[in-house]
């Protein structure tokens, strides 16, 4: 074998094993979370108590998670004496005898619990001992019952699971028989060695399962990289000849024109509550004039008079946890001083009107990928696109209310959608200067909408790598690992205003929200993301079907759930939400229109996978974050319009054409219908801040709706 051989083999030999490598680091991460061995039983501990304070109650052991939590705690007669309490969850539990608290002084514990063992399972209305013996002395024994466990579930001398019983954190210490200090979870208990040998001796079947899937990925890795050549020629393929006919260069801006009017119109009606005032107040919608107001000063903290049910407030400070983009737009009126309180909904509209032009940019590109520079869509793609893209998406929703919540939303959408154009024309044409306009619209959609940038950034630093396989040409590999790494840092800049806000990296550190007692921090365990929610979250965006036919106006109504199958999700904001499939049936149908045309459109292969690729930490973060909400759908909204017209423009030919428009022009009606409900409902019934005349409308609308088709008011 020569030297070029021996290379190849190599570099073969060497992927798979970095990819096998990562991929059992990911697996052994997941597995070491839970990989803590029971605990002795009895368990020996060394328990110094404190000053009593009258009736408050504090943790030494927690086990379980919220709502099905079990609580080992002290509750303090006065400064002198206490009760110990066994407290589970919704029924309650034993308690011990008043006994001396000696603060200061060492007390030996010994607790026999029924949850000192992992417990998964157990029969109905079980109970296990319970016995607690102090210096000697028996001072609790009792039958009792008790809730699930996973491994990492048991605390010492914290409460995380909140709850308005136990305090978050016990006041005195508590430590092993070996003097080292617990507190927190099982890690501060077991040994690294204790922890490794029980996870050899119990869990070898997992460790060989995660064995053989790493070593699955290495031998995928192996291949892929011994067929990069072919995995390549296929990405970067050359459209064959005669697959779209040829177009005439007709201009569709009429029916542009025409079809986002229209969406315009129904838009600002719904938003003004058929007034069509654009410029006036709103509750809650002053915010981003106060932050315009402050820049101007030089300054991010807001003044006393801006505080809120949603300020943060650090070392004495309010500030507004939403990013500064809409305010920088509000500037020349605060420079000014004009309109102040009255811009959010003539800021909607104005996002609202730029979404549908970018929508149709992004249309026009795609089409002219399809056939050739000069082409232009059809008349009836372009109609069913726009429409789609503004009635028949979650941006029609925002105008329930105009408020700050929907107008981050909007703004950020709206810039994720230009800077995804900026990208896909820069895809189709590298050595132009696009991504600058790329980089731009997804820095400040970051500060508009955190989730929204993040995608838009992310297509970018992946259409960088994308580019940079290309088998010949393009820019060079210095300049794309810039624009990679200028990506990193646009979306890195929000976390750098936060620093500037809170002297933290972290987004929205909830510790400084006024809204947020240690309960309800407890109760998220300190983070806005946990793995926990990705099955709830997966089921609320993107299957679940939470809504009701009614027999009153608006006769489609969304609900909410109740399903014990998620406990285990750490939730803190969970509102009705309509899943994509039913809220954006037209634009969901053109999405996977878009992946399906890669398999027959070479054109669509690296701007579909640079679309996928890019949406995944969006998503991520979406599924895995402890609020969902229908408004939040409006983040995936970029994702669908971006990939929906490569599954457009790929159905405007062939013989099938004709009812394929059929078909679509169905979607894009139930849609809209599906929207206006839902917003209408939602703004006539639900949301707070809405002027009374428009829930007088609604009402008046609703009655004659129903008289007419005959329903009876229920």
């Amino acid at each position: 074998m020569n030297a070029t051989g021996r290379a190849g083999r190599f570099a073969r030999w060497g992927a798979a094993a970095t990819g096998g490598l990562a991929a059992l680091a990911v697996l052994l991460a997941l597995l070491w979370r839970e990989s803590f061995p029971p605990l002795p039983s009895p368990l020996t501990l060394t328990v110094m108590f404190p000053a009593g304070s009258a009736g408050r109650v504090e943790p030494l052991i927690t086990t379980g998670k919220r709502e099905e939590a079990d609580f080992l705690a002290v509750r303090y007669i006065d400064a002198e004496t206490a009760v110990l309490l066994y407290d589970v969850w919704g029924m309650g539990g034993p308690a011990s005898a008043r006994f001396a608290l000696k603060p200061g002084t060492a007390r030996r514990l010994e607790i026999t619990l029924p949850t000192l063992a992992h417990v998964a399972s157990f029969r109905s209305h079980e109970q296990r001992p319970l016995r607690v013996v102090m210096d000697g002395g028996v001072l609790l024994e009792a039958p009792v019952y008790f809730h699930r466990r996973k491994p990492s579930e048991i605390y010492f001398a914290h409460n995380p699971c909140g709850g308005t019983l136990v305090q978050p954190e016990f006041g005195g210490k508590i430590a092993a028989t070996d003097g080292r200090a617990l507190h927190d979870g099982p890690a501060s208990f077991f040994a690294l060695a204790s922890r490794v040998g029980w996870l050899l001796q119990s869990r070898a079947w997992l460790l060989l399962g995660a064995l053989a899937l790493s070593a699955a990925a290495g031998g995928v890795a192996h291949v892929i990289f011994a067929r990069r050549q072919r995995i390549l020629a296929w990405l970067f393929a050359p459209d064959p000849p005669g697959l779209f006919p040829a177009a005439a260069p007709r201009p569709s801006h009429g029916w542009f024109l025409a079809s986002a009017a229209a969406s315009l119109l129904v838009f600002t009606a719904v938003l003004t509550g058929g007034t069509f005032r654009v410029i006036a107040p709103d509750a809650f919608g002053e915010q981003y004039d106060w932050q315009a107001r402050s820049l101007l000063q030089g300054r991010l903290d807001l003044p006393d008079a801006a505080r809120t049910s949603e300020s943060f407030v650090f070392q004495g400070r309010n500030y507004l946890y939403f990013g500064p983009t809409p305010a920088l737009l509000r500037l020349p009126f605060a420079l000014v001083e004009a309109g102040f309180g009255r811009l959010t909904r003539l800021f909607l509209v104005l996002y609202f009107a730029s979404w549908l032009v970018a929508a149709y940019f992004v249309l026009v590109h795609v089409a002219r990928l399809a056939r050739g520079p000069a082409a232009w869509p059809s008349a009836m793609a372009t109609v069913l696109f726009v429409s789609a893209s503004g009635l028949g998406s979650t941006l029609l929703f925002l105008a329930s209310r105009a408020y700050v919540y929907h107008e981050a939303i909007a703004c950020g959408a709206m810039f994720a959608l230009w800077s995804t154009w900026f990208t896909l024309r820069w895809l189709a044409a590298p050595d132009r200067r696009a991504w600058i306009g790329a980089l731009a619209c997804g820095v400040l959609a970051v500060h508009a909408r955190p989730p929204a940038g993040l995608f838009a950034l992310a297509v970018l630093g992946f259409g960088a790598v994308l580019i940079a396989l290309r088998p010949a040409g393009g820019p060079s590999l210095v300049r794309l690992a810039g624009i990679g790494t200028f990506a990193a840092l646009g979306f890195l800049s929000f976390n750098a205003v936060s620093y500037l806000k809170f002297e933290s990296f972290e987004g929205a550190p909830l510790r400084y929200h006024v809204q947020y007692d240690a309960a309800r921090l407890a109760a998220m365990k300190g983070s806005n993301f946990h793995l926990e929610n990705l099955r709830h979250n997966f089921d609320g965006y993107l299957w679940r079907p939470d809504f009701q036919f009614r027999p009153t106006f608006p006769y489609f109504f969304q609900t909410g759930h109740d399903d014990d199958s998620y406990a285990a999700a750490r939730i803190d904001l969970d509102e009705p939400t309509l899943a994509l499939p039913y809220a954006m049936p037209a634009l969901c149908l053109l999405a996977l229109g878009g992946i399906a045309a890669a398999l027959r459109w070479p054109a669509t292969r690296v701007p579909m996978i640079v679309i996928a690729l890019g949406s995944t930490p969006m998503a991520l973060a979406l599924l895995a974050a402890i609020a969902i909400s229908h408004r939040y759908t409006g983040d995936f909204c970029a994702t669908l319009v971006a990939a929906g017209a490569f599954g457009l423009v790929s159905a405007d030919r062939g013989p099938w054409r004709r009812l394929v428009w059929v078909g679509l022009s169905a979607a894009v009606a139930l849609g809209v219908l599906v929207t206006l409900a839902v917003t209408l409902h939602f703004q006539g019934e639900v949301v707070w801040g809405v002027p009374d005349e428009f829930k007088a409308r609604y009402q008046m609308l609703r009655q004659a709706a129903d008289s007419a088709l005959g329903f009876g008011r229920p």
